[in-house]
């Protein structure tokens, strides 16, 4: 279930592992205020769709999860972070497969299989498809909301610069950072299209098919735009 954020301190967005080389099981601290955060992102994200993002309050999250309001703010600080809440899932992804797999298949590739399979994890269960759902349409129905991505799009433009500077320590930062934009801007229109059609209501299936067509499509024109680049 894609239901929010959960596994090590200090973060208590991601659902990231403890890091390389240092796998362990979660203490019951840890699984107990994992247990609390999703049952507070289900709810809230239950409440968002059946009434809406702006007529829900984080009082009435905090009933729903059945938490005390305290506690809702203890994990996330506003409405605007329980929505986002799995973007350092979406981050820390981004960050394994550049350092676990540019060096093996490439820079581009990388990113392309990355954003492959976020939307795969978005849609690998009927909850999570609801949620994802319920995500593109707050999206679609709240430009605040939709223009706090743009902030997460520069964060992964930015994973995207530092590891071009490690492989290409004499370029010039300023090609390198603009190369990662362009990078950064394409799967975030991708991304956009591929929530469109999850709040449009399409099957998944058709969801998936169709966003892998825009990948090939796009990492094709990237590939042959910043060949020097990656």
């Amino acid at each position: 279930m894609v239901t929010g954020p959960g596994t090590t301190e200090p973060d208590d967005h991601g659902r990231s592992s403890a890091g390389a080389g240092q796998e362990r099981e979660p203490g019951l601290r840890e699984r107990k205020k994992q247990r609390t955060r999703e049952a507070i992102f289900g709810a809230a994200m239950q409440l968002f769709a059946e009434r809406g993002y702006d007529h829900v309050t984080m009082a009435e999250i905090a009933r729903a999860a059945d938490v005390a309001p305290a506690t809702v703010f203890t994990h996330y600080a506003s409405k605007e972070d329980l929505v986002y809440a799995l973007r350092h899932e979406v981050n820390d992804r981004l960050r394994t497969a550049l350092h676990d797999r540019a060096d093996e298949i490439g820079v581009l590739p990388a990113v392309k299989e990355w954003m492959l399979g976020m939307h795969a994890f978005f849609t690998e269960t009927p909850e999570a498809v609801a949620q994802a759902r319920t995500f593109a349409r707050l999206l679609s129905d709240n430009p605040e909301l939709w223009s706090r991505s743009v902030g997460f799009m520069y964060e992964r433009q930015m994973l995207l610069t530092e590891l071009l500077a490690e492989r290409h320590p004499d370029a010039d930062r300023f090609l390198l950072e603009a190369a990662a934009a362009q990078v950064a801007a394409a799967t975030q229109t991708a991304v956009r299209y591929y929530q469109r059609d999850l709040a449009d209501g399409m099957a998944s299936e058709e969801v998936l098919a169709r966003a892998a067509v825009r990948a090939d499509r796009v990492f094709e024109q990237l590939e042959r735009g910043l060949a020097d680049a990656f």
